[in-house]
């Protein structure tokens, strides 16, 4: 069904732009850096998906450290919320819910906040934060990140499609120079914040994993996608954790998966090694951050842990459509080897077992400073 509606939402959403689109202000065209010593507040938007916030967070540390006494602000979605609703790095936190009354409801919130500039960090054309970086602080500097059809309604844009093949993170950044900060000297990794007593957590199940053992590779296996062309087959992931195991004696692997997928994980145990750990029942999603800060190897379809592990500099094996737009910008930060591309542009199917079991080795080695 969401696919579609989601047609009819996009035609729905350009009617709405053909129809009001007089209102809307254009951005200056002699635009110059924002003086931050005299910015108190700023509002970020990004009500998308949890990768997106995650690799976002470079921004607001970038920002943070350069203007500590800026308040930063963010715009985020039911769907993300879970990465940033303890973090400190933010001052307020609205959340953009799909229906009229909410909408109106958390405009005129942020309305009330008075920021001293907005910041869309959708990195394509939308309607939705066109508009809501328009009427959530009006007359303040809006700046925008690949935008191209609307590019002429803010006052600072960056768009990363015009010959750009970088990464996400470092594409994103580059709102930073719309405050005078020279985006490529800001550090690429930023970890989410992790509660104390989660931290703790996560520290305690992996010593028991491990077992005092010195020489211990911690491989996480994440078995769950949010799309069905991104979940690897049940027997190729038998096969390839079996001989993961057979590798080397101190290699620990940990399972991941959502709650709702559980049970499948547990079978997938039980079909590879008893012995072989799961993750803690019903983690929330910076508890198993935690863990992840732990890990040496993260083995996972394209999916938010990939950003989440490569935050905490752990390597990861990522198994990827061949879709390359998609793949140069979203591929696991920072790193020469590990991404495995199929040669499907819309599933993973084809990837085999050899392909993800030669990676981890050489993973692996690199990592123990073995030439290959």
């Amino acid at each position: 069904m969401k696919n579609y509606l989601k047609p009819l939402e996009h035609k729905f959403k350009a009617l709405f732009f053909s129809v009001f689109r007089s209102f809307l202000k254009k951005g200056r065209k002699d635009f110059r850096p924002l003086d931050g010593n005299s910015i108190r507040k700023v509002l970020f938007l990004r009500p998308e998906k949890i990768g997106d916030m995650v690799i976002s967070l470079p921004v607001f540390d970038g920002l943070r450290r350069r203007f500590p006494h800026i308040k930063i602000s963010i715009l985020g979605s039911p769907t993300n919320q879970a990465i940033i609703k303890d973090d400190p790095r933010f001052d307020r936190i609205y959340i953009y819910r799909k229906n009229p009354i909410s909408i109106i409801r958390v405009l005129m919130e942020m309305r009330r906040g008075q920021y001293d500039c907005v910041v869309d960090m959708i990195c394509n054309d939308s309607v939705t934060a066109l508009f809501l970086s328009q009427l959530c602080a009006r007359g303040k500097p809006r700046i925008g990140v690949g935008k191209a059809k609307y590019r002429n309604y803010y006052d600072y844009n960056y768009d990363h499609r015009m010959g750009n093949t970088g990464h996400i993170i470092e594409n994103t950044l580059k709102l930073l120079d719309a405050f005078g900060i020279d985006s490529s000297k800001v550090d690429c990794y930023a970890p989410p914040y992790i509660m104390p007593k989660s931290a703790q957590m996560a520290a305690d199940y992996i010593a028991r994993i491990v077992n005092s053992d010195r020489r211990h590779i911690k491989v996480g296996y994440n078995m769950s996608a949010g799309s069905p062309t991104r979940i690897w087959a049940e027997e190729k992931a038998i096969a390839l954790l079996k001989r993961v195991i057979g590798y080397d004696p101190a290699v620990k692997v940990i399972l991941f998966s959502t709650p709702a997928e559980r049970s499948r994980a547990q079978q997938l145990r039980e079909k590879v090694n008893p012995a072989i750990a799961l993750v803690p029942d019903n983690l929330n999603l910076t508890e198993a951050a935690a863990i992840i800060s732990h890990l040496d190897v993260l083995i996972t379809p394209d999916t938010s842990l990939v950003h989440v592990a490569r935050s905490f500099k752990v390597h990861v094996i990522g198994l990827y459509s061949r879709y390359m737009y998609n793949f140069l910008l979203w591929r696991p930060y920072g790193q020469d080897t590990g991404a495995v591309v199929s040669g499907c542009d819309d599933n993973i199917f084809d990837i085999t077992v050899d392909q993800v079991y030669d990676t981890f080795v050489q993973v692996v080695q690199k990592q123990n400073g073995v030439k290959p």
